[in-house]
């Protein structure tokens, strides 16, 4: 009987870049992945296609799964042999419940691994300009949870021994409580002028920071910041107006849905990402090739015309007659190349090359492209040979949904006509509402055409750039200082 594991993988505060090499490793690996809330959604791009993904999302007052139906899964999936990612956000050792969990699986005699993450009181701290140690400022640092109540609803803290032993002290999870925070912190010989920072969805561009100190804290922040937070207490937080290295970017609070399917997209990302944006990929829409059905194959010699939408094409009708050991000299079928590239693949192979005005609606047609060309241009009454269709995988359609319901991306660049149709190709595969999309994005394309193609499915550009445009030109854009399109 094949043995299953559980891997209890930490994947940071945020940034995706924070997760490990052998956290990626297992993530990549897993039969199935049971994902936290605070996971950055773009992580489940990851896995594999056949991977199953479990949402144990928790917010106060509203858990998806229980703890208890959370330790059942991953025991049930590993006794099935299967190799199990238990993703929490953070590290899984810092309030992660990684004691309880592997507990059980020990107790059970199933094998486990814990690979440890960067968790936030240090990397959010660091993003927000603030080391949680300085030599001059402080020489110790708590981690506590503002989470654990007491029986009069209050934090279960030693407020006095964490007031005079620790330089500084970081709260996760404590801004429902910031007020009875400061408070007692106050109370257990706390300065009230004590620098305090609190920090909301550190490490991503959106990451929103407030200071003040014990005494003003709980005014600023009220109304302002809601968890995922954390609050930072202690002298450190002065240093935060000299090396606040993150916030001051130029496209920080943009988080960006774009394509990045060739070298200079690739290139733009990372430039954009550079300047302070976050920059999930556009949704891969994966390639499987499709036979013709034996049926129409078999009548394939009865056809008149056969068109073909792409050099693709012509390669898989020619292999798929190669396999059937088939004479083409048998066809009575004129060949027709819907463009230039198409017909030089033609000729390359031998064949002539009739020039297409159009298919003629009295002939029998067979035409022979992707989904998406055939979509676009090939005519009802022909009979379509899709040699590619499109399908996207799980991890790609619960990423792209969670990155929305979470308030991730605001912002869709799309770069070509080619990228729109993808896009709506998805939308086509997932039932995504481009109705909730539109009041959500601020939609940025690049040339006319890309726009048109967008606007049929409700989504309007906010902006039309030339189709030339530099990243810098985009960026502007973002910025909000906008280069229209040449001639608009």
């Amino acid at each position: 009987m094949k043995r299953g594991i559980v891997y209890f993988v930490g994947a940071g505060p945020g940034d995706k870049e924070l997760l490990t090499i052998k956290g990626l490793n297992a993530l990549r690996e897993a039969d199935v992945v049971v994902y936290d809330r605070l996971v950055n959604p773009v992580l489940l791009t990851e896995t594999k296609e056949s991977a199953k993904l479990i949402y144990c999302g928790k917010q106060p007052c509203k858990h998806t799964l229980r703890q208890e139906d959370i330790q059942k899964e991953l025991l049930i999936h590993a006794r099935k042999g299967k190799k199990v990612v238990r993703l929490k956000g953070g590290d899984p050792a810092v309030f992660g419940r990684v004691g309880e969990e592997a507990e059980l699986l020990a107790d059970n005699h199933v094998p486990y691994e814990i690979i440890p993450g960067i968790t936030a009181g240090i990397a959010a701290t660091m993003y927000a300009g603030v080391p949680i140690t300085h030599r001059e400022h402080s020489g110790s640092f708590a981690v506590v949870t503002g989470h654990t109540k007491t029986s009069d609803g209050k934090p279960d803290v030693k407020w006095k021994s964490l007031a005079e032993s620790v330089s500084t002290i970081v709260f996760y999870m404590g801004v429902k409580h910031i007020r009875t925070i400061a408070s007692e912190l106050i109370s257990n010989g706390k300065r009230a002028d004590t620098p305090v920072m609190v920090s909301q969805w550190g490490t991503y561009s959106r990451q929103q920071t407030i200071t003040g100190t014990l005494a003003t804290i709980a005014n600023l922040v009220e109304g302002q910041i809601q968890n995922p937070a954390i609050i930072v207490v202690g002298e450190v937080v002065k240093l935060r107006s000299k090396l606040n290295w993150f916030d001051n970017r130029m496209l920080h609070g943009k988080g960006i849905l774009m394509p990045t399917s060739t070298i200079e997209e690739k290139e733009a990302a990372q430039h954009l990402r550079k300047l302070g944006a976050d920059v999930y990929e556009h949704p891969k829409l994966t390639e499987y090739s499709t036979c013709l059905d034996n049926e129409v194959f078999e009548d394939i010699e009865h056809y008149e015309e056969i068109v073909f939408y792409s050099p693709k094409a012509v390669q898989t009708f020619l292999k798929e007659v190669g396999e059937r050991e088939m004479d083409l000299r048998t066809l009575n079928a004129c060949f027709y190349a819907s463009n230039d590239e198409t017909k030089t693949a033609l000729r390359h192979a031998g064949h002539l090359v009739q020039e297409w005005v159009g298919i003629h609606e009295w002939k029998r047609a067979l035409v022979i492209g992707s989904e998406i060309e055939l979509d676009q241009s090939s005519p009802l009454q022909a009979t379509k040979w899709v040699i590619a269709e499109k399908c996207v995988t799980n991890g790609e359609v619960t990423a792209l949904s969670r990155l929305m319901e979470e308030g991730h991306v605001n912002t869709l660049i799309i770069t070509s006509e080619n990228e729109a149709q993808k896009l709506i190709a998805f939308f086509k595969l997932t039932g995504q509402s481009t109705a909730e999309w539109s009041n959500k994005l601020r939609v940025i394309c690049m040339g006319p055409a890309a726009s048109k193609r967008l606007a049929e499915i409700g989504l309007i550009a906010d902006h039309v750039l030339d189709e030339e445009s530099t990243t810098e030109e985009i960026a502007l854009a973002l910025a909000g200082n906008v280069v229209l399109a040449k001639g608009s």
